[in-house]
């Protein structure tokens, strides 16, 4: 069956309603109600070598799938290059764009066909006397230059005339005709993208499909025009309103040659992105009537590359089945009147400028927000410290202690408050360490017996506090036969002039009210807060070896997709390990936070299914990879990680 004629296929994968030729028509497009440019085919092929002499990238016993589209989906949308001849320059710009998804870092890369088109005749000086180029220059003048976003300088859909510049007519026309004037000042200043070189690729069938299967990319042609080949609305001859819609581009036949030649000479650039060798499509003679054999039968052609066009996607390809916009390329007509083109993937190592505004490593978060700039001078908050250096001796079993004051001149609420204190002492395990506010409110900093006495302790629950004030340092020394002294402390606040607030689904308690997050009556309304389609359970069965005394460890994660906030959360371990007590078990939430579930407990034991409840995560959001850690910290013991279970309450 010629495939020409298998329709059920497009509306399956267009979700169409369409019929086949003889019913009646549904979604098929007239080529004398579209926009079709073409541009100058001098340009186009200029510089282009000759295909014989370029190398093959196929091996002689090569063999490729007979239907290929892997690079659809790496593909942005079809455009429209309007009424203007620069069809290159959107074959060249959706080459970048299919390069830049292949990357990966840029989330939809759009880029400037305007801005491009006036770089590549002012900034590389090539073709500036007609509308048109060709990809081996655009491509250079990527590489050299570099070109903008869309944003930054938007494509004009109409050529200029006379009512932009008079000059704007007959042959001898300024460059500035061709290229819309100049780009703006901030387009010009703007961030320039770039790709890697570019090189010529034989257009013969397999050269370009070795080219395409080996690096995964797609490649420019940019070829003679030939208007019925095209059913484009310029020709003499008959055109066929099915082929144009189903993007169907033949061979041309000898009237089609004649047609097209001469003062009519055209050319167009498209990109293609895979093929079809098994497709066949009935050929036409000048009349638009499918030529028969002699016995009857319809000649077709078989065999073509798949390409995305730049006319649009209301006429051209409106029942193509890769979408809208796209069309089938006879692999004869590229072989004998293309010259095709591509460049590399770029590789990209942006850096975030941490104060103008912009997101400019694409990571979702802008300047201050960004990881990255932390340590920028811009994003630092102001430090402000005070130290007090009176050394006073600490009472031995005095459930008073003592109490030294720091006055605090500075307005304004505590986003970060370091405490740092120097205390001899003949054992330090007697000693309770407390910090007071300027509002009454009492942190302990250090208990009784606690493991390693610390020199600096974060506050954390002083955040949000005003920091005008009195603040005191309370020593406790609860038990007998030991003495001791402060011999100074001190205070390293980070301050922000604005009352904090309670950021919901941060894990923490923004606002120093003790409450965090959904918690907080702050996030009440919050859709994190209000809705949620737990619980959720995820599980991870597959057995993960855990390497011996390695700081490293192993991690095993389990994905949760879900909407709302943590209510409380259960973590199950099966493990089996010839000493249990070499093991530290720690929980990662997506956001990095890591909170430890177990550190070297269980001795000799050699089964560790144990099940934990985990409260420290409660208030974040639940949706994201979660990440079971696993540290053997000692050697001669081996184990294995069988599996491990989330169960997930969300926040009522």
């Amino acid at each position: 069956m010629l495939r020409r004629f298998n329709m059920l296929a497009l509306v399956a994968v267009l979700g169409l309603s369409v019929a086949a030729p003889g019913c009646a028509e549904t979604e098929t497009a007239n080529p004398a109600d579209s926009e079709a440019p073409t541009s100058d085919l001098d340009a186009l092929l200029e510089g282009a070598p000759d295909n014989s002499k370029l190398p093959d990238e196929a091996k002689s016993d090569q063999i490729f799938p007979a239907k290929w589209t892997d690079l659809v989906e790496l593909q942005s949308p079809v455009k429209s290059q309007g009424s203007r001849g620069v069809c290159s320059i959107f074959s060249t710009a959706a080459l970048m764009e299919h390069l830049y998804i292949k990357e990966g870092t840029l989330p939809n890369p759009d880029f400037s066909e305007q801005f491009l088109q006036w770089s590549v005749k002012i900034e590389l000086g090539r073709f500036t006397k007609t509308g048109g180029s060709n990809a081996s220059a655009n491509l250079d003048a990527i590489r050299r230059f570099g070109i903008v976003l869309e944003e930054d300088e938007p494509y004009q859909s109409r050529p200029w005339g006379t009512s932009d510049d008079e000059r704007c007519e007959g042959k001898e026309r300024p460059t500035l005709c061709y290229t819309n004037g100049e780009p703006s000042d901030n387009a010009k200043a703007a961030k320039r993208w770039r790709l890697p070189n570019n090189r010529w690729v034989s257009s013969r069938r397999n050269n370009i499909k070795a080219f395409m299967t080996q690096n995964k990319t797609a490649v420019v042609a940019g070829m003679q025009f030939f208007y019925q080949s095209w059913n484009h609305r310029k020709s003499n001859l008959e055109t066929n309103r099915d082929y144009w819609s189903e993007g169907y581009v033949l061979y041309p036949n000898d009237d089609d040659k004649a047609d097209s030649k001469d003062d009519r000479r055209a050319g167009h650039s498209i990109l293609i992105v895979g093929w079809d060798d098994e497709l066949e499509v009935p050929v036409v003679d000048k009349d638009g009537n499918e030529v028969l054999d002699d016995d009857g039968n319809p000649v077709v052609e078989k065999g073509f590359f798949l390409f995305k066009n730049s006319w649009g996607t209301s006429g051209f390809g409106i029942r193509h089945e890769a979408g809208p916009g796209y069309g089938w390329l006879s692999m004869k007509y590229v072989e004998e009147f293309a010259s095709v083109n591509s460049a590399g993937v770029p590789k990209l190592n942006l850096v975030e400028s941490c104060s103008d505004g912009k997101d400019n490593d694409f990571n979702g978060t802008v300047d201050c927000e960004d990881p990255a700039c932390s340590d920028d001078d811009a994003c630092k908050v102001p430090v402000t410290e005070f130290e007090s250096t009176d050394v006073v001796t600490i009472p031995d079993n005095d459930a008073t202690g003592i109490t030294q004051s720091i006055e605090v001149d500075t307005t304004g609420f505590v986003t970060n408050l370091q405490v740092n204190f120097d205390i001899e002492h003949t054992f330090k395990g007697d000693l309770t360490v407390s910090l007071v506010s300027p509002s009454g409110k009492e942190v302990v900093l250090v208990t009784e017996q606690m493991t390693g006495f610390p020199t600096s302790v974060q506050a954390r629950d002083m955040i949000a506090e005003a920091v005008e004030g009195t603040w005191s340092l309370k020593v406790v020394d609860g038990a007998a036969q030991d003495a001791g002294e402060l011999t100074s402390w001190g205070l390293k606040f980070e301050v922000s002039a604005d009352e904090p607030v309670e950021i919901c689904g941060d894990g923490i308690d923004n606002t120093g009210n003790g409450q965090v997050d959904c918690a907080d009556p702050a996030c009440a309304s919050e859709t994190l807060c209000t809705q949620n389609d737990g619980p959720w359970t995820g599980l991870n069965e597959t057995p993960v070896a855990i390497p011996d005394n390695d700081d490293a460890g192993v991690t095993s994660t389990i994905t949760i997709n879900g909407n709302g906030a943590i209510g409380g959360m259960t973590v199950l371990v099966d493990i089996d390990h010839t000493y249990v007590g070499d093991l530290t078990l720690s929980l990662i939430h997506p956001d990095g936070e890591e909170v430890v579930l177990q550190r070297e407990e269980g001795g000799s034991a050699d089964k560790l299914s144990e099940a934990y409840t985990v409260t420290d995560f409660n208030g974040k959001t639940v949706s994201g990879e979660w990440t079971l850690k696993i540290v053997d910290g000692y050697d001669r013991d081996e184990g294995t990680l069988n599996n491990w279970l989330l169960e997930v309450e969300g926040l009522q």
